[in-house]
């Protein structure tokens, strides 16, 4: 199963997507610090407790994770600015030591979701469809007010998950990709298939 990685590297389609999310802000890349009491995927209220406890401030921003050969996706995020001035990613993530992140003060948590911005790596339409479908997911969660899996529908929930498995599973290096690029397998989503 392909995870979301921090992109491996600085391309043209990632610095397009950067200037997109916040044009007067260069793309940085942020250490991973966890704090050891810091939850997952709590980054707005790790970042607070991490203030309260030492100073410093937040910067508020995107994080850009890229899924295999597939898409980019661009979770808002906060990171820690220490008294010194450092930003430190105090949020644990799985087997990361370093984000691309791209600080925007437009973005502001307010206990709603904020929706993702995910622009696609291919002209895939299984990898669009899930695109839309995750857009679609985003939408209904910020119009509930809630981040709870349980406030969507499982009719959608399934429909991602089928999605996502469909696109993901393994295949001979020289088949096709299941990503539905047109590539073979080990030219496209096959590189990333242990990361």
């Amino acid at each position: 199963m392909v995870r979301e990685t921090t992109p491996p590297k600085m391309t043209p389609m990632l610095k397009r997507l950067c200037y997109d999310l916040s044009p007067d802000n260069p793309p940085l890349w942020v250490k991973v610090v966890p704090a050891n009491w810091a939850p997952m995927n709590e980054c707005f209220p790790n970042v607070q407790k991490k203030i309260a406890n030492d100073g410093g401030s937040f910067v508020n921003g995107w994080v850009l994770w890229q899924w295999a050969n597939m898409m980019i996706e661009a979770e808002a995020h906060s990171v820690w600015k220490s008294c010194a001035g450092d930003l430190i990613d105090i949020t644990p993530h799985y087997n990361e030591h370093i984000i691309l992140f791209v600080p925007d003060a437009k973005v502001k948590f307010e206990g709603i979701i904020i929706p993702s911005k995910r622009a696609p790596m291919t002209t895939s339409r299984k990898v669009n469809y899930l695109i839309d479908l995750c857009n679609t997911k985003d939408c209904i969660l910020q119009q509930s007010g809630s981040s709870k899996v349980c406030a969507l529908p499982e009719k959608l929930l399934l429909e991602i998950q089928s999605v996502i498995a469909d696109i993901t599973q393994k295949a001979s290096r020289n088949d096709p990709c299941p990503c539905g690029s047109g590539l073979k397998y080990k030219n496209c989503c096959g590189p990333y298939e242990n990361l």
